[in-house]
C-alpha cells in the first residue's frame, strides 16, 4: 500500500505539469514585432515578423542574399544593410548582435567571401556563429540565409 499511495502521489504531483494552461501573458503577447517599412509585403503575404523584441532580446527571421548582377560582395553587404536597417528599427546595432545563424547553399567554395564581407559589419568581440551547408532556400535565386539573435543595449 506504501508503495501505491507513493506513486499516485507522484503521478498527482506531475500532473499538473501536462495539464497547465497557457498563461495568459505569452511571450509573444508581450512581445515588440518589429515590422520596417521596406518588410511590411513580407510581413502581410507571409505572415511572419522580420523581428521579436522580447525580455531584452532581438529574435531576426532570416535574410537572404541575392545576387547583384553576379556580385556576391554586394548581395552580401545588402543582407547584413537589411539586418543593420531591422536593429536599428528595435533600438540596437549590429554591435549587440549575440548569435549568428547562416545557411549557406554552396558553403564551402564562398565561406571566404561570405566571411570577409561579414566582418566589415561584425567587429570583435565576434558573437557566436554557426554556419549550415543547405540544399536549397525558399527563393530559388538565394544562396545565403542569416539569422541573428541581439541584445538590447541598457
Amino acid at each position: 500500500m506504501k508503495y501505491l499511495t507513493t506513486a499516485l502521489t507522484l503521478m498527482a504531483l506531475a500532473a499538473p505539469a501536462f495539464s497547465m494552461p497557457v498563461a495568459a501573458d505569452s511571450a509573444r503577447e508581450r512581445a515588440d514585432i518589429i515590422v520596417p517599412k521596406f518588410w511590411q509585403r513580407s510581413y502581410d503575404d507571409w505572415h511572419y515578423a522580420p523581428a521579436v523584441k522580447v525580455d531584452g532580446r532581438i529574435y531576426l527571421s532570416g535574410v537572404v542574399t541575392l545576387p547583384q548582377n553576379g556580385d556576391m560582395k554586394a548581395a552580401y553587404r545588402g543582407a547584413w544593410g537589411h539586418i543593420d536597417a531591422i536593429l536599428k528599427e528595435a533600438g540596437a546595432s549590429l554591435d549587440d548582435i549575440v548569435d549568428i545563424t547562416t545557411f549557406h547553399t554552396n558553403l564551402r567554395p564562398d565561406f571566404d567571401e561570405f566571411t570577409a564581407v561579414k566582418d566589415e559589419f561584425i567587429k570583435k568581440p565576434y558573437p557566436a556563429w554557426t554556419a549550415i551547408g543547405v540544399d536549397s532556400l525558399l527563393m530559388p535565386q538565394a544562396n545565403v540565409e542569416i539569422k541573428v539573435i541581439a541584445h538590447l543595449p541598457q
